[in-house]
C-alpha cells in the first residue's frame, strides 16, 4: 500500500473570510436603553396610572408605564413650548 501524498482540496482552498469573520446584516440591532432615574410625586404617579389606564382601554395589548412615558415624550416633542410650560405650571 502506498502513502497518500500532497494536499487535500480543503487544504488547497484559499483562506477567505471564515464564518466567524463574516458579517451578515440581516437583522438590525435595536437601540440600547440608557437608564435614567426620575422621582415622581404621588400626584404625578396617579396621573401616570390614569394615562396608562386610558391607553390600555384603547389598546388590544397591555401598555406599561414606561411605554406611556415614551408616548408622552413624543407628544411633548410635537407640542409648543408654551403649552408645555402651562402644563408644568399645573404640576406646581
Amino acid at each position: 500500500m502506498s502513502k497518500i501524498t500532497g494536499k487535500s482540496k480543503l487544504a488547497n482552498r484559499k483562506t477567505g473570510a471564515t464564518e466567524k469573520d463574516e458579517k451578515l446584516n440581516l437583522v438590525t440591532t435595536k437601540k440600547t436603553a440608557k437608564l435614567k432615574p426620575y422621582r415622581l410625586y404621588p400626584d404625578d404617579i396617579s396621573r401616570l396610572q390614569k394615562v396608562v389606564e386610558v391607553m390600555n382601554k384603547e389598546s388590544h395589548r397591555n401598555i406599561s408605564e414606561t411605554a406611556a412615558i415614551r408616548a408622552l415624550i413624543v407628544l411633548g416633542s410635537k407640542t409648543s413650548g408654551k403649552k408645555l410650560l402651562n402644563a408644568l405650571r399645573e404640576t406646581i
